[in-house]
């Protein structure tokens, strides 16, 4: 899954670009556009801790409230309860991850497993992509993870594979 998040504001990126502009073509101002650029990054980095600290201090939410997450988000919540669940040496993948966003250990094995923040069914095609990517990662094992359900077709590939599946009513009873 690609680390983009289009959907958190830009709002501080678009000041941070417009005062750079002023900067640039009024040397006159440019310490009152530096000031501007400091404010304007403090800001972004302000607003990101603010999403991590809010995930991180509430282990159990409830569906809605991952329907609501980003992708990225919702890897890293998925992370935090994998490490709850046991797992050792959970760490999340590169951004062009593969087909594997999360690398983690348990009971000896070495698990890639692939998080999909979905609205509709999980197709076969994720299901491909974990189990192809379990070598580049040097993994043992494949698992599923998503808010929504599995086609019969992703049951079915995953099933043939010993990739393991976890849906919604999973999710669930992971978050507790």
């Amino acid at each position: 899954m690609a680390r983009c998040s289009c959907t958190q504001s830009n709002g501080p990126l678009i000041v941070f670009i417009i005062l750079a502009v002023t900067a640039y073509n009024y040397r006159t101002y440019v310490l009152y556009a530096l000031c501007g650029l400091a404010v304007a990054l403090v800001l972004m980095v302000s607003m990101r801790l603010s999403r991590i600290v809010r995930f991180r201090r509430r282990p159990v939410l409830a569906a809605a409230d991952v329907d609501m997450m980003n992708g990225l988000d919702f890897e890293q919540y998925v992370a935090d309860l994998l490490r709850r669940q046991g797992f050792n040496n959970v760490s999340l993948t590169e951004q062009y991850d593969m087909g594997v966003d999360i690398v983690a250990e348990k009971g000896g094995l070495r698990w890639g497993i692939q998080v999909k923040r979905y609205s509709g069914l999980v197709k076969a095609e994720a299901v491909r992509q974990v189990v192809t990517a379990l070598r580049f990662y040097n993994c043992d094992r494949a698992m599923l993870i998503t808010n929504s359900t599995y086609s019969t077709v992703a049951r079915q590939l995953a099933g043939s594979n010993d990739c393991v599946l976890v849906n919604r009513t999973g999710l669930l009873e992971l978050i507790g």
